[in-house]
Order: structure tokens, then C-alpha cells, then sequence
């Protein structure tokens, strides 16, 4: 039995899987081994198909570090893309020797799961304390130069969880560490509170790593409101009316967007419902995460993508392996 941080409170291990979805996630894994012997791989690749490794047969079952080893490695340095999925990328070869904060947490999570390998958590956590910029957070400025106010939110938030676990791990996490990180993981400026439910949920996970978790914001029941709006099941991971940003500009742009529901939010949310301090909002909360999870059990493939304003296209696949997880363990509960 094991967990990963993008997914509360889910045992990762054989059974979980609605059978609806057993071949779907099978032939994934295929496309992606055939892909992965030739060198076209990517970090977030290996982390979906390790998932399905431990969820499929309850261990890991292809050499994934090996893959890693050979094609993801950099002067011995975790890196998010080979060079040759990075050829089928526009523009993007120059980039392959990007190492994230993902990719060196998805190295480290699956060199923990390996019990036969001794894992160098200093190794991990000195590649993590290099991300930590003079705003006191971490994140993938060497990679990105965004300023901190143009920064998707839910990257901040994230990356901060997985450089938390990672520390924490090392016994990298000194008194002044704590309080550094979870003090600027909930700095208004920094690190607003913007309805984003991803974004909330991986803040909570780094303030219960850091052992601060009465610091996380108050009011997480108008955000739950208001990514339920206009969905019959579900939630959104944010609002429509609040899909503004400095680049977007005007509701003008997002107008025809429209909001669609999410087992990865719904189960995050899971966790965020714990910090509803009205009882009887907590109360409809769970209500309407029993209804989705049993409306999940009997349409497992209503997952849908998002559309953008009047593109025909749907923007992404239809399904991923970590929605897949993530409803059959919904589904599980009902």
C-alpha cells in the first residue's frame, strides 16, 4: 500500500479500479512502455505510469528508474522531458534540460517505492533547497522567469507541498523552516486566496507537512460554493466568473467557457471539506460528494474536457489515469 501527494487518502494498490476502466489503463501503459524503450518520455509520463503499476498489479512492474536513468537524467540530474519527446514539441527542444520541481519529486517518490534501494533524500532535498527564491517560496523560477504575481497559484502551492514532503523526508525541516514556509505559503501577496481548489488543497498538504496547519485560510466554504455553480454533479476547480487574469483580461474572453466537473477535484476537495467550520454547510458538502462519487460508479466515463470559449476541439484527452484512480476510488465510497 502506498499514497502519492496528488491524490488524499488513496490506497494505491491492486483493486481499486472500477473494472470499466481496466483496459483503458492497460493500454495506456502499453503506448507509453513502447514509447518510453525509444526514448520518448516524459517525468510526468513515468509518475501516471507507476500509478497505474501499483494500481493494476500492486507494485511496480516495468523498470520505470530505468527509463529514468537513461533518458530523464541530466549530469545526474532529474529532468521533466528527453530529448526526443521534446522534438514533438513546437519550439520546445532548447527546453529538455528543464529540471522541475515535478520531475525531482517524481524521481524521488519512485526511488521510496523501490525498498531495495537505498534512497539519498539529501541528494533530493539540496536539489529542492536551489529552487528556493528570495520571496521565501519554492518554485521553478530557473525555469520559468514569470514574476510571482503572473505565477499560476496552483503551481506555487504545489510546488511547495513537494518541496515540504521532500525536506521533510531529509530532516531538512528546522524549526525556522517551518515557520519560513508556511508563513509565506499563506502570505496574501504571495499566495492569495483565489477560489482555486487545487491550488487550496495543495496548500493545506504543506501546512500539515510543516505542522501549520491552523494557518490555512478561513472561508473555504465560498469557494466550495462557488466551484458547484451550474454543475449538476461535481465541482469545477474554479469558478467561471472568477477566470480573470492579467494575460486573459476581460470576462469577455472567458465568457463562453463553461465549467465542468472533476474527480481529481472531488477528491481533493475531500480533504478540503475538513476545514468547513459550519457544520451544516459541511454537512451538504459531503452530500454532494456522496451523490458525485455514486454518480461516478454508474457512468465512469462522464469525465469531460474542457472546451474553449467556441473551439470545437475538446482541450485535452477525454479521460487520464489519474482521473481514472481518482474515480474508482470515488466510486468505491458510494
Amino acid at each position: 500500500m502506498t499514497h502519492h501527494l496528488f491524490l488524499p487518502e488513496i490506497a494505491l494498490e491492486q483493486g481499486l479500479i472500477n473494472p470499466a476502466y481496466i483496459q483503458y489503463l492497460k493500454d495506456w501503459r502499453e503506448v507509453a512502455i513502447q514509447h518510453a524503450d525509444n526514448g520518448d518520455v516524459a517525468a510526468s509520463v513515468c509518475h501516471q505510469a507507476v500509478l497505474i503499476d501499483l494500481v493494476l498489479f500492486g507494485k511496480l512492474r516495468h523498470d520505470w528508474i530505468g527509463i529514468m536513468d537513461e533518458f530523464l537524467m541530466k549530469s545526474e540530474i532529474p529532468v521533466a522531458y528527453s530529448d526526443i519527446f521534446g522534438k514533438r514539441l513546437y519550439g520546445f527542444e532548447s527546453q529538455t534540460n528543464q529540471s522541475t520541481i515535478h520531475a525531482i519529486h517524481t524521481r524521488w517518490w519512485i526511488e521510496c517505492l523501490q525498498q531495495s534501494r537505498t534512497v539519498d533524500h539529501n541528494f533530493f532535498a539540496n536539489l529542492i533547497l536551489g529552487k528556493r527564491q528570495t520571496d521565501g517560496l519554492i518554485y521553478d523560477r530557473d525555469v520559468s522567469p514569470t514574476i510571482l504575481r503572473h505565477r499560476m497559484k496552483t503551481e506555487l502551492t504545489m510546488s511547495m507541498a513537494m518541496a515540504a514532503e521532500i525536506l521533510q523526508a531529509a530532516g531538512k525541516l528546522t524549526n525556522g523552516h517551518f515557520v519560513e514556509l508556511a508563513t509565506n505559503i499563506t502570505c496574501p501577496t504571495k499566495c492569495p486566496t483565489l477560489g482555486y481548489m487545487s491550488m487550496e488543497y495543495f496548500r493545506l498538504k504543506a501546512l500539515q507537512i510543516l505542522n501549520y496547519e491552523n494557518l490555512f485560510p478561513i472561508g473555504i466554504e465560498t469557494h466550495l460554493e462557488s466551484c458547484a455553480h451550474d454543475l449538476e454533479v461535481g465541482w469545477c476547480d474554479f469558478a467561471m466568473e472568477s477566470k480573470i487574469d492579467a494575460y486573459m483580461g476581460t470576462a469577455k474572453r472567458t465568457q463562453r467557457d463553461k465549467p465542468i466537473h472533476s474527480p481529481v477535484i472531488a477528491v481533493q476537495i475531500a480533504a478540503l471539506v475538513g476545514k468547513v467550520r459550519d457544520n451544516t454547510k459541511k454537512t451538504q458538502f459531503v452530500q454532494r460528494l456522496n451523490a458525485y462519487s455514486c454518480y461516478l460508479k454508474t457512468n465512469p466515463f462522464d469525465i469531460p474536457s474542457f472546451q474553449m470559449r467556441d473551439i470545437p476541439i475538446r482541450f485535452g484527452v477525454d479521460i487520464t489515469p489519474i482521473e481514472a484512480i481518482c474515480a474508482s476510488y470515488l466510486g468505491n465510497q458510494c
